[in-house]
């Protein structure tokens, strides 16, 4: 089922569980700066915070439905930018791209299956959306799922399969894009799947072992476990976004940059789950020490 068939099953229901959040001056800017660009059938559709389409060939079943279905899509904007709020830090990790008064903010939805989508973000300069779309900056992706806001495990289990995928994209990439993939493969390739199969599941093991009930109501040296075994996960995953990075430098020196793009991806995704856990161990440490700044 594609985006819009799946979009126009729920177009009519609201989205009661989103929670409402005051956000700072930065969330609130991405919020009113938010471009919206679905992916269809490979064709990439650009359209304003007014639902405007300024890139991509009409389509009008698109069209149609967005015309049909604003305040629908305005609730979807807010699913999502909560979204980021709770269960990532793309933001917090590339505020310097967000911030000034020519940056706005680009979330493409990409339909994986049933109410679930992936929501890759870039930035841009708002002037330079129509002349120069291919210079947009990566800033990260996040997994939403329609049907509810709330997640098991904060929402981890995603950016763990996340990596998994990335690293077979990235072994069968290399095949048809490196020009020494013999050299690499014995290499840096094998010591990039590795790791990641590694990073993935021993973190998705470790999960297992986090309650599923509301954070709120977990004791306190359930905390001081969770934490211990964040801090483990984000050891694995600093030394796989390290290999990565040095093997994208090595790549970039030999001009291997056909394929070294991918792995720029691939690290920026890294250095994101990186700081969202550094976020989740802060939130829980403040709970666990009762010790509050404001």
């Amino acid at each position: 089922m594609d985006t819009i068939s799946t979009l126009s099953r729920i177009s009519s229901h609201k989205f009661d569980y989103i929670p409402t959040i005051r956000h700072s001056n930065l969330f609130s800017r991405i919020r009113n700066t938010f471009h919206c660009e679905f992916d269809l059938k490979g064709e990439k559709l650009l359209f304003s915070p007014m639902y405007t389409q300024i890139r991509g060939e009409p389509e009008p079943k698109l069209i149609r439905f967005i015309e049909q279905n604003e305040p629908f899509l305005d609730s979807l904007k807010d699913f999502i930018i909560n979204s980021l709020y709770v269960f990532s830090a793309v933001i917090e990790e590339n505020s310097y791209y967000l911030t000034h008064e020519q940056d706005i903010i680009i979330g493409r939805l990409i339909h994986r299956n049933d109410l679930r989508f992936e929501v890759k973000f870039y930035s841009h300069f708002v002037d330079e959306l129509i002349s120069a779309y291919n210079d947009k900056i990566y800033l990260g992706r996040i997994f939403v799922d329609l049907q509810k806001f709330d997640r098991e495990h904060f929402g981890l289990n995603d950016y763990f399969i996340s990596i998994l995928e990335q690293n077979n994209k990235i072994q069968e990439r290399a095949r048809h894009k490196l020009r020494f993939y013999d050299e690499y493969k014995k290499t840096e390739l094998a010591e990039i799947d590795y790791l990641a199969k590694e990073v993935a599941n021993e973190s998705m093991e470790r999960i297992k072992l986090f309650p599923t009930c509301d954070p709120k109501t977990i004791p306190t040296v359930t905390l001081q476990e969770i934490m211990d075994n964040l801090l483990y996960i984000q050891n694995l995953m600093i030394e796989l976004r390290e290999v990565a990075q040095e093997f994208e430098n090595k790549l970039r020196l030999r001009e291997e940059t056909s394929f070294a793009k991918y792995l720029t991806k691939f690290s920026k995704d890294l250095i994101n789950d990186v700081k969202y856990l550094t976020k989740l161990f802060y939130l829980l440490s403040m709970k666990v020490s009762k010790y509050s700044l404001v």
